[in-house]
């Protein structure tokens, strides 16, 4: 039986993929560096979107595919995971001044934002999610009842909406900060006080500022 979601689920794969990324990125950088550094996405919650995004783009687009051959899987994991992580890295550029990885170092990469090595991952990631993760989850949905499930929800989207905006308040100060622009109203003054320089390199410890 083909796997099928509705909104409630499909935010709970959000939710999963934030944190699951959350942790995959710390643990990777205590393997790597030998230290704990914030991988967060967001000032409050402890939640990396590009993965929650990523688990939600990936069901979206690949649960129609489920009867596909392999290689069509991989093919459209490949191409839809790289367009997305480009957009995602040019936006964050675009908006915030900076980003958060760069692959250029790497071969066969574009701008440094997408390579050939991580597209192939992307391919990868998409042929489990389908053969694998999305078949479990359907599963687990079917069987698990959250009590009070549409108070959850609803109490998490209005809080990672309040979060995200913050977020974004207090990254355009963080850049306009850099520019010697002095604050000009009582909402910059409290992003300077609550999230200065030092708090948000804190928060956003792989990000980098892009020159001009």
């Amino acid at each position: 039986m083909k796997a099928k979601f509705n909104f409630r689920q499909y935010v709970w794969i959000f939710i999963i993929g934030c944190y699951t990324g959350y942790a995959v990125e710390t643990l990777w950088c205590l393997i790597k560096n030998g230290y704990i550094e914030s991988r967060r996405s967001l000032v409050l919650g402890h939640l990396s979107v590009a993965y929650g995004m990523g688990a939600v783009l990936l069901t979206l687009i690949l649960v129609r595919f489920q009867g596909a051959a392999w290689w069509k899987i991989f093919l459209i994991s490949f191409f839809s995971g790289t367009v997305t992580e480009y957009i995602c890295s040019l936006g964050q550029e675009i908006c915030f001044g900076s980003v958060a990885w760069d692959y250029s170092h790497l071969p066969l990469n574009i701008n440094g934002r997408v390579c050939l090595l991580y597209s192939v991952f992307w391919g990868v990631i998409g042929l489990g999610w389908v053969k694998l993760i999305m078949p479990l989850m359907n599963k687990l949905f079917e069987k698990i009842h959250i009590p009070f499930e549409h108070i959850l929800i609803g109490a998490f989207i209005v809080f990672f909406a309040f979060d995200a905006l913050l977020s974004a308040g207090a990254a355009v100060r963080m850049d306009r900060r850099q520019q010697g622009i002095s604050a000009s109203n009582s909402m910059e003054i409290f992003l300077d006080t609550h999230f200065d320089d030092e708090r948000m390199h804190e928060i956003y410890a792989n990000s980098k500022t892009v020159k001009e």
